[in-house]
């Protein structure tokens, strides 16, 4: 059997060109790195774990249980650290977003690794020497840029590889890299302007609260667009609260406070020893070291002291202070509204995201879904005005848009039932063979491919032009809707929240991708029949390719033909649905509930 030399990233420092190497995933096989690949003696690629969605669900499952069973050890130790009696709800709103990412994300590499070993014969690997305090993140914030980097991703590929395998394998220093690109903080780089308007809300709040009154709701990130909320608060006599601010706060970490939240439970297997014993060396300085600061920092903010209701769409998955400040007044007693963020909610087979936002609010606010008693089939939150503007608009649109999805090459949130981390390689060569599949005509002189400007080390603009050279590229800097508005079609080619606002807007729009790899619950699988069957929803580029082919020359008498339109009205009454009276219905929502 023949004997590896282990890859885990695309550090080149870390790559052995004189023996036969095995890569842990496709994140190590990116477009740039193509010279480099052809330079290794012989070079397999591992298969990822998660290929199986039955497989991913079951992980699913399991994690999330075993997390829970953490928060209930965590609550104990933080309220114990920071004297403190807060209920586990308050904690959950806090740190359960990077506790529940971080399980599926640790576990994610520990099964690559464990996959690896039981499929290959290895023998040797590199490991650099970093700095435990260069991968601790300081916020939530913070981890979501470090969770995709490769140097915090070789960091915890290593730490499982030493822990498990010290004696199998023979490991070789890295002490320097050559060109290394790691960020471990990004301070504050908002631009002036913004510092000073800041400044300004800040100084007039403060003189606000003291002439006037304590206001009785707190509205932040509501999805309803800037001027909405603003509106909002207007009729309700609040003042708006038209900034959510980031956390830029450092502070090293304190290791021996950290060794005081080493949690005892019984555990299962050797991952969940190795994850209780890691968990209190990478948790986020906002809950430990900066605690306080944080806390203290909010009493300086002049937000609502006693709100009666707090509406917010996306205040706590990634934004430190407004989570605190969340947890601690709906603690005290404050109604909780929190507002669907986004696509594929109310669709997947499993979505964690949405689970929290359900169990931490008092009332859910869906785009027109309902599964239980607390969430209301409100409609879209999201403003579609703009795209409505673009439909009256009677000039001529040629333009043919494919909209290609973001994503990381490490897996690095919590878990979905969509695709994820390295198949994302895959996802990007079948959008291309896709695209050239289509007619002549329509590749050469209609095409626009709409890439993200977080683009996470894919080079999909360099893999697009190496295969169609000519291709219009528009790089995600700007807003979409200018490409949209010079576009007859548009292909979504991931399930989110564009698509769900052309169906809404009425703006023609294909969808394509596999449900069979991107599963959906039993309901929504029904309704993504009927699209496909009026085709709209494809699933295999051989049908897409043949439905715009055919359809191009005219394609309003398809998009606006009886069967079309039936069923796009019938699905957006399910997902997209439009509510014209938005802002007065959140009025009357929030003095229900106060």
């Amino acid at each position: 059997m023949n004997k590896f030399f282990l890859i885990t990233t695309p550090i080149i420092e870390t790559w052995d060109f004189n023996k036969n190497t095995l890569m842990l995933g496709d994140w190590c096989n990116t477009f740039e790195k193509k010279d480099d690949l052809n330079r290794l003696k012989q070079n397999k690629i591992l298969d990822y774990h998660w290929k199986n969605t039955e497989k991913v669900f079951q992980d699913y499952i399991y994690l999330n249980n075993f997390a829970e069973k953490i928060l209930e050890n965590l609550v104990k130790k933080l309220n114990t650290i920071h004297e403190t009696n807060f209920s586990k709800e308050y904690w959950k709103i806090i740190v359960g977003n990077w506790l529940f990412s971080f399980t599926h994300i640790i576990y994610d590499r520990w099964e690559t690794i464990q996959k690896a070993f039981n499929e290959f014969e290895i023998d040797s690997t590199k490991i650099i020497e970093i700095k435990k305090n260069d991968v601790i993140p300081q916020s939530m914030e913070n981890f979501t840029e470090l969770a995709h980097q490769d140097k915090w991703n070789h960091y915890i590929f290593s730490e499982i590889l030493k822990r498990n395998f010290k004696n199998s394998i023979k490991f070789e220093q890295i002490t320097t890299l050559d060109n290394d690109k790691y960020v471990r903080f990004n301070k504050d780089r908002t631009p002036l302007l913004k510092n000073l308007l800041f400044g300004a809300y800040k100084l007039s709040r403060n003189i606000y609260c003291k002439l006037f009154r304590d206001d009785r709701y707190f509205i932040s990130d509501s999805y309803i667009g800037k001027c909405n909320e603003i509106l909002l608060n207007l009729k309700l006599r609040n003042f708006p609260i038209s900034i959510s601010p980031r956390s830029y706060l450092f502070i090293e970490p304190n290791h021996d406070l950290r060794k005081e939240l080493l949690i005892q439970m019984e555990t299962k297997n050797k991952f969940e020893f190795f994850f209780l014993d890691i968990l209190k060396d990478l948790i986020p300085c906002s809950f430990l070291e900066n605690y306080k600061v944080i806390r203290n920092s909010i009493k300086k903010s002049h937000w609502p002291k006693n709100p009666k209701v707090i509406f917010t769409s996306h205040a706590i998955n990634t934004k430190t202070v407004s989570s605190f400040y969340i947890a601690k007044k709906k603690e005290d007693g404050a109604i909780l509204i929190h507002g669907q963020h986004g696509g594929g909610y109310g669709q997947c087979k499993f979505h964690w995201y949405e689970k929290f936002e359900k169990e931490i609010s008092d009332y859910y606010l869906s785009w027109g879904w309902s599964d239980d008693k607390r969430t209301i089939p409100f409609g879209m939150l999201k403003s579609i005005e703009t795209l409505k503007r673009i439909k009256k608009n009677k000039k001529i649109r040629n333009k043919f848009l494919i909209v290609i999805r973001p994503k990381e090459r490490y897996f690095s949130t919590a878990l979905d039932s969509k695709i994820r981390g390295p198949q994302i390689l895959d996802y990007h060569l079948n959008c291309i063979k896709m695209a050239r599949g289509l007619k002549k005509d329509i590749k050469d002189k209609n095409l626009i491919i709409r890439l993200h400007e977080r683009t996470y080390g894919w080079c999909e603009k360099e893999m697009w032009m190496n295969n169609i050279p000519n291709i219009d590229i528009d790089q995600g800097s700007k807003s979409i809707y200018k490409n949209i508005s010079r576009s007859k079609l548009v292909v979504y080619t991931y399930n989110s929240t564009g698509y769900l606002e052309l169906m809404a807007a009425n703006l023609p729009v294909l969808l394509y991708w596999s449900n069979t790899n991107n599963p959906v619950n039993s309901e929504t699988e029904s309704f993504f029949e009927e699209l496909k069957n009026a085709k709209i929803f494809h699933e295999n580029q051989d049908s897409l390719i043949e439905h715009v082919n055919k359809e191009w020359n005219d394609i309003d008498s398809w998009w606006f033909s009886e069967k079309v339109q039936s069923i796009r009205k019938k699905f957006c009454e399910k997902y997209a649905k439009f509510n014209k009276h938005k802002v007065d219905s959140l009025k009357n929502l929030i003095k229900e509930c106060e």
